[in-house]
């Protein structure tokens, strides 16, 4: 069979090669997840075979159809990789055929438009942030700072944060993060407006004692709380496959969850989603307050109608009346979006801390 694919591919009209590329692509994408090896070999075969005869518009069709698909060859992937920035971004954004020393090739030797893309990989290795910081333009560095998966070399962090003295998209992007130190974080602040950063100093003060509850009250809150995953057709785990690959809003899951009373998997998905141990989580979900679990919510970008939902879950659970709901929404309204990411990573960071003292 390859063989007469690969005579066909050789012999016939551009336009006969065109459409067999479309028909083997569309082939190898539909069941890659139950091609046995063999079958595998043939598609990766025979698109090997035609990609230099392939006109530059259907390179990027087959790089965008191929990116997700693990099982697609090396030579394939890292030959699209290396095309024009609009064939090679859906390789280089996301394929897990290219190994982790052809990201380090690309980022040492190919332009800005590459980097970029680069730089939005899901996970980045140190060695490879290094290389996009010291190649990179502006929004290269702007884009590997907002990257919650880059790792970051001691060299690294000190170049951002050096950075971030004059670019505060970069500075915010750091101040987002869990995974830069307190003593990292307090030159960030140091470099903002005093009006700024007045206002951040009471945002870590006034969370200091919810993040200290948390540390030293989760595992007692969670234990009592009896909180139990309910019957509900929703499944938690698939749910969250869902959301992290984009087919699912967190938020609206969060709003199904909630007219169940299932606070349970509604802590799961926000521990899971945040990064956080879901004693935690738990811990906020019950308290009477609000203060964690609106920054949690809306760092997670969970819209005020699905808030107001998991509200009257939260006040249903502890036995609390509506008047408490209304001042939660109204006050979750008035959060923004950067003050809750900034507040999430002050509670992550401090929590690390606090693990690390008691160790």
């Amino acid at each position: 069979m390859i063989d007469d694919l690969l005579s066909l591919a050789k012999d016939s009209t551009p336009e006969k090669r065109h459409q067999l590329v479309e028909h083997v692509t569309e082939l190898f994408v539909t069941g890659a997840d139950s091609y046995q090896t063999e079958e595998i070999t043939l598609f990766n075969t025979v698109l090997e075979s035609m990609l230099p005869t392939m006109e530059p518009e259907q390179k990027k069709e087959v790089s965008e159809q191929l990116a997700p698909i693990d099982s697609t060859s090396h030579k394939v992937a890292s030959a699209l990789a290396r095309e024009e920035i609009d064939i090679a971004r859906p390789m280089l954004t996301s394929s897990n055929a290219l190994k982790s020393e052809d990201i380090l090739q690309l980022a040492k030797t190919m332009g800005q438009g590459h980097l970029l893309a680069i730089s939005k990989r899901e996970n980045l290795e140190a060695k490879v942030t290094d290389v996009l910081l010291e190649r990179g333009e502006s929004p290269v560095k702007r884009s590997v700072a907002a990257n919650s998966g880059a790792e970051f070399s001691d060299w690294g962090s000190r170049l951002l944060i050096k950075l971030a003295e004059r670019d505060d998209k970069i500075r915010d992007a750091l101040m987002e993060r869990s995974d830069i130190t307190e003593d990292e974080y307090e030159k960030l602040i140091n470099q903002m407006p005093e009006q700024q950063q007045a206002k951040v100093r009471q945002m870590r003060a006034d969370n200091e004692e919810l993040v200290r509850d948390l540390f030293h009250e989760a595992s007692k809150v969670v234990a009592s709380s009896k909180l139990e995953r309910k019957a509900t057709r929703i499944n938690a785990k698939a749910t969250l496959k869902e959301i992290r690959a984009g087919q699912r809003s967190l938020s609206k899951a969060i709003t199904k969850l909630s007219l169940s009373n299932n606070l349970f998997d509604i802590c799961f998905l926000l521990a899971e989603m945040a990064g956080l141990e879901q004693k935690y989580v738990t811990n906020v979900m019950v308290r009477y307050d609000a203060t964690g679990i609106s920054v949690l919510c809306r760092a997670m970008g969970v819209e005020n109608n699905d808030y107001a939902s998991l509200c009257r879950a939260r006040a249903m659970h502890n036995k609390q009346p509506q008047s408490t709901v209304e001042n939660w929404i109204e006050n979750y309204k008035s959060l923004s979006d950067k003050d809750a990411r900034r507040l999430l990573s002050f509670m992550k960071i401090r929590l690390s801390t606090l693990q690390s003292q008691a160790a």
